[in-house]
């Protein structure tokens, strides 16, 4: 199970770095000032773009579950 949230983390890198590159390209056709977005805002989009797939994933719900810990939170 674990291997679906790294592939999924990994791909959400990839496809922000494909949205802040095309944002930026996009931006400075487009506008007389310049106001790209800063390399290192890079993992705030991956993680966006992580937690609405991860979202979407789940259904409706949209819990994380960690069963190994349910027991063991008061302790």
């Amino acid at each position: 199970m674990q291997d679906a949230y790294k592939e999924l983390m990994f791909r959400s890198f990839k496809d922000a770095m494909d949205v802040v590159a095309d944002y930026n390209e996009w931006v400075e056709e487009s506008f007389d000032r310049q106001v790209p977005v800063p390399p290192g805002a890079v993992p705030q989009v991956a993680m966006m773009l992580y937690q609405s797939r991860v979202r979407e994933q789940m259904g409706e719900v949209g819990e994380f579950d960690f069963p190994d810990f349910q027991n063991r939170m008061y302790e």
